[in-house]
């Protein structure tokens, strides 16, 4: 059954952090552009449609003011970043969009200090939340009807609210996990070199909300096996010997792979090869007798078969594709 389309649009405010912005952006844009990535797509607005300029003089022209955004009515995600002088954002029109925008939104996120603005709006009246660690105390004595913590982000209902860049790349694997599978966010994550187990300590020492989830039973054993897939891409090795040079029995190895990613350690391997396999067909002239040899296929017409069946298309007609319209995201380093 196919994935839905998921649109998240972007409010950006003077001040904002690029760092937070990229943290918040770019694991969308690895996820839509692994091997089968879902459907995802996402706007960069600003209240009044005006250039937003980050705290490092960076500006970010948007597509469109909020207000005046393709179908309006259609937000799965609202994603609010802003940075310093939030408290001189707070109008009456950016009262008003803000809560517009956040009627027809199925999730609100506020980043790093749009906590502040989503709490002026009302939106954390009785709730949860939580801010950049240096906006802690003012944020709870400016609004006592916000339970405020200092957890790393915090979900409650429909609201979501994280601190710094660090925490919200955090955030947004856990988003990705929770909305494409576990597998997506493990891709992503390792496209990025993201490690939560150097992030289990968030403000005053508690401990990370979703660093643990790679680190369940077995979670070991399925990173040093995916380290061992990735080495043999060109000239695969059989799943036995992945799963001793991890360290565990095959059994234990499928087990692992199924706690943590949701799926056998075969069906993991075959997709990095298909991946590898796209790349290679979007980004090069190869012939395709040629990329099947390259990611360990015996045939093209073998390669050509398990990549319609994973994707229910063919490599010639992505190919043909990327030759006449542009692709969402750029080509994948090898995973």
């Amino acid at each position: 059954m196919p994935i839905p389309h998921h649109r998240f649009v972007y409010v950006l405010f003077d001040g904002f952090s690029n760092l937070v912005l990229a943290s918040a952006l770019e694991p969308l844009r690895a996820a839509a552009g692994l091997p089968n990535g879902p459907d995802i797509s996402w706007d960069i607005c600003t209240i009044d449609g005006s250039p937003a300029t980050s705290s490092s003089d960076l500006v970010i022209t948007p597509k469109a003011a909020l207000n005046a955004i393709n179908d309006p009515t259609r937000i799965d995600y609202l994603v609010v970043i802003s940075g310093y002088d939030m408290r001189h954002h707070l109008s009456s029109r950016t009262r008003a969009r803000l809560q517009n925008a956040a009627q027809h939104a199925r999730t609100v996120i506020g980043v790093d200090t749009a906590a502040w603005l989503l709490a002026a709006c009302n939106m954390l009246a009785g709730k949860s939340a939580t801010i950049h660690w240096q906006e802690l105390d003012q944020f709870r004595e400016q609004f006592p009807d916000v339970s405020v913590l200092t957890d790393r982000f915090v979900e409650d209902g429909k609201m979501i609210t994280s601190g710094g860049a660090a925490t919200v790349m955090e955030m947004m694997l856990h988003l990705l996990a929770r909305e494409f599978g576990p597998s997506v966010a493990f891709d992503v994550s390792n496209l990025f070199v993201y490690d939560a187990r150097h992030q289990t300590l968030g403000t005053n020492d508690m401990p990370a909300r979703g660093a643990d989830r790679l680190h369940g039973p077995g979670a070991d054993h399925v990173r040093r096996a995916v380290s061992e897939m990735i080495a043999h891409i060109e000239a695969p090795i059989a799943l036995k010997a992945i799963a001793t040079r991890a360290g565990c029995s095959l059994r234990s190895l499928d087990r692992a792979f199924q706690d943590n990613l949701q799926m056998a350690p075969g069906k993991y391997y075959q997709m990095l090869r298909l991946g590898r396999a796209r790349d290679l067909a979007r980004s090069t002239d190869m012939k395709l007798a040629d990329i099947a040899l390259q990611t360990g296929f015996k045939s093209h017409a073998a390669l050509s078969r398990a990549y319609a069946q994973a994707f229910g298309t063919t490599l010639r007609a992505m190919r043909s594709k990327r030759r006449t319209v542009p692709t969402t995201g750029a080509s994948q380093p090898n995973l």
